[in-house]
């Protein structure tokens, strides 16, 4: 039987996720992709392949990447899988993100849908629970990519995060993530190679956080203090977010890249990440923790900062509104 796993391409749980998915059809064939119009597309691109070269049935699992309420990604999402299922092909999606009502009522005829509307639970604790409840490994696996996404400290954390972020900086970075899922899927969680390339990582990040903290900005909206960050290829945005909290006090965290993308962090419950990020091209996340891209050029610092400063800001009026209805 076919197998295509597809995960989120940024952390330990789309990682780990990946992992299990592999532990329970370790025939499958993986692939790692983001948020956004472009990995919609490019995985449409694969299921169609898929179902029109063999008339075998198969299985599509998807985890760690939700579906927002842009009309067209849902319609192309429902087309495509429509054309899958018409095929016998089975279609499971896992995932902890919050979801809009029109794209759960637009793809469920056509998709089993695995999802936390509390968000109390990592994609990869769903998809231990969905296919392979019991194993040893795979909750193992979950266990430690919830430690990871919640930031609960509660267990020692091999740096594969940081090792995940690092391999985005080369051409074989697809190679490199499906080599590590499938390391974890067999229980290795850290070797030489690893251990290498870490080092390498190492070095590389030290400078960029000494380089990317000089730049630094601290803004006051409402009450709530914002650090403005410019990232590098080279910083894992959630652990660097979680210094620039302990360095500065500051209420929220927004690291912005070169690519166009912005990793929103919270250090208290005064604002929802996810609120923010929806005032934002692509956005979409937690309460706690969110991404989108923005429009401005990244190189044009202060427009950068303005389009996020505004997106904090009709957040927080929204939730004065809100409040006061």
């Amino acid at each position: 039987m076919k197998v295509i796993i597809f995960s989120h391409e940024s952390d330990l749980d789309g990682l780990f996720s990946a992992a299990i998915g592999l532990i329970r059809y370790p025939q499958a064939r993986l692939v790692f992709l983001n948020y956004g119009a472009e990995s919609f597309i490019k995985m449409r691109g694969f299921v169609e392949s898929a179902t029109r070269s063999s008339q075998e049935k198969g299985i599509v699992v998807i985890s760690d990447l939700g579906l927002g309420s842009d009309p067209s990604l849902i319609n192309t999402c429902r087309e495509t899988f429509s054309i899958a299922k018409k095929k016998n092909w089975s279609i499971i999606w896992i995932d902890h993100h919050p979801w809009p009502e029109n794209a759960i009522q637009g793809i469920e005829p056509f998709v089993e849908l695995v999802l936390d509307s509390v968000s109390s639970k990592c994609a990869a604790e769903l998809i231990c629970e969905r296919l392979l409840s019991g194993h040893r490994l795979a909750e193992k696996l979950a266990s430690l990519a919830h430690t990871m996404d919640y930031f609960t400290n509660d267990q020692y954390l091999t740096p594969t995060s940081e090792l995940i972020k690092y391999y985005h900086n080369f051409p074989d970075c697809y190679t490199r993530l499906i080599n590590l899922a499938q390391k974890s899927s067999h229980g290795i969680l850290w070797d030489i190679e690893m251990q290498t390339d870490y080092n390498e990582y190492a070095l590389l990040r030290d400078e960029a956080k000494e380089r990317v903290l000089s730049t630094m900005r601290i803004r006051d909206i409402h009450n709530i203090k914002i650090a403005f960050i410019q990232s590098s290829p080279f910083i894992q945005n959630s652990l660097f977010s979680d210094e620039v909290f302990k360095k500065t006090g500051v209420d929220l965290a927004m690291v912005y890249g070169t690519d166009g993308r912005v990793s929103i962090r919270r250090n208290n419950n005064k604002i929802s990440c996810n609120d923010i990020a929806a005032n934002l091209p692509e956005g979409g996340g937690h309460i706690f923790a969110a991404g989108a891209i923005f429009r401005s050029n990244p190189s044009d610092i202060e427009s950068v900062i303005l389009e996020l400063e505004r997106a904090v800001l009709t957040t927080l009026e929204s939730t004065d509104t809100d409040a006061n209805l």
